[in-house]
């Protein structure tokens, strides 16, 4: 298991400023003490290892600055909690500030355990609690002492805190971020189905019906075949280009999608007659009850139909061709039912993405495929769209009003 990185070491962004202005303080920090140390100890004529040691704790503050890998900034801290705690009573407590320091250093630090600096006060307070004992020192001095180690320990894994809670947030970004990128595949991958399954079977039917005309002699019939092929090629092409754009690409603001030239999930507002019309022109039938251009449903609601329906009549297609295909739109009450049966049972990734694009809609829409004694059944329920249904009652009422006229 991988430990979790130091983020004040790894994000070059945005800790830049904040690595300036700690490099000062320290810098101030270690100057303020060393002088002290220095004018304390030749006043107080310190023996030489009260010099060996506090040189060495302010020499481990400094390098813990530089430090460029994990081990050394550990190793600083140690060294500044160790060789400080040895030197805090000689000292008259001078020294303690960089055993604090060390403890934050070891508090905050993701690679280590969380009882790490805890574990490290309570060895300082002990050192600092015998010298004491032999120097004769006075139990306020330590408590005092026992404070500061405290304080670094809180202010250790206050900051520790802090970085679990950055690093957790971009974990939660990253995950976010991969979440968005899969379900563009997906939705890319379910585009490129559509393209397989509607565009490129179609095309199969047409150029069969091509070369059947051309057989029989009907060549203007098999001419326009050919042009009906070639529209529905270029259709399928410029939906597999939007497909791997989605993938390649980022949209840019104010920049339109690739539409496809003449395929009728494009033009919402003719709902599914020109779908109709395209099935009728594979020599496919279809049985149509209800209002077929879903005028009461808002633009979201017909794509997702339109793009179901087409899905479903590929399936017929596929599995039932030449037998009739029967289509209902109902409406009851504030919901609109959209009903595609075919005589042969379907499945596959076409029904699970009938069930995406209806989870995509964030409504109470819903679409349930599945056999129905011989059939296979796709059973679409759609909420209304109140101000479309009131414009297109509008509408209604307007040409009602111009036929009075006219009369």
């Amino acid at each position: 298991m991988s430990l979790p990185t130091d983020p004040d070491r790894t994000d070059p962004a945005g800790v830049r400023s904040a690595s300036v202005l700690s490099w000062g303080l320290n810098a101030v920090g270690i100057a303020v003490v060393a002088f002290w140390f220095v004018r304390n100890g030749l006043l107080l004529h310190h023996p030489a290892w009260v010099w060996v040691l506090g040189a060495a704790a302010l020499a481990a503050w400094a390098v813990r600055e530089g430090a460029r890998t994990p081990r050394v900034l550990v190793a600083a801290a140690g060294v500044m909690v160790a060789a400080g705690s040895l030197t805090v009573v000689p000292t008259d407590s001078l020294l303690v500030v960089p055993v604090i320091v060390g403890l934050v250093i070891l508090g905050a630090d993701l690679r280590l355990p969380v009882w790490t600096a805890a574990v490290a006060a309570l060895a300082a307070v002990v050192v600092v609690a015998v010298t004491a004992t032999l120097e004769q020192t006075s139990v306020q001095f330590v408590l005092g002492v026992s404070g500061g180690l405290l304080l670094g320990v809180l202010v250790g894994f206050s900051r520790r805190q802090v970085r679990i809670t950055t690093a957790q947030a971009r974990e939660t970004e990253r995950q976010q971020q991969r979440a968005r990128l899969l379900a563009d595949r997906s939705r890319a991958s379910r585009d490129i189905h559509d393209v397989l399954a509607h565009s490129l079977g179609g095309l199969v039917l047409q150029l069969d019906a091509v070369e059947a005309l051309l057989e029989a002699g009907r060549v203007d019939e098999a001419t326009r075949r050919a042009g009906e092929a070639r529209a529905l090629a270029a259709d399928g092409l410029a939906e597999a280009r939007r497909a791997v754009h989605a993938l390649r690409d980022e949209p840019q603001p104010g920049q339109p999608e690739p539409t496809r030239a003449s395929s009728p999930s494009a033009d919402h507002g003719s709902g599914l007659t020109a779908l109709l019309d395209a099935h009728r022109s594979f020599g496919g039938e279809v049985v149509v009850q209800g209002d077929a251009t879903l005028a009461v449903l808002d633009d979201a609601h017909r794509a997702a139909v339109v793009q179901v329906v087409r899905e479903a009549l590929s399936n017929a297609r596929r599995h039932a061709p030449g037998r009739p295909v029967s289509l209902s739109v109902i409406r009851d009450g504030d919901a609109v039912d959209v009903v595609v049966a075919n005589p042969l049972p379907s499945g596959g990734q076409g029904v699970l993405g009938m069930r995406e694009r209806f989870a995509e809609l964030g409504s109470e829409a819903t679409v349930e495929a599945e056999r129905s004694d011989d059939e296979f059944v796709v059973a679409m329920h759609l909420p209304v769209d109140g101000t479309r249904e009131a414009d297109t009652a509008d509408d209604a009422d307007a040409a009602v009003v111009a036929e009075d006229d006219r009369s």
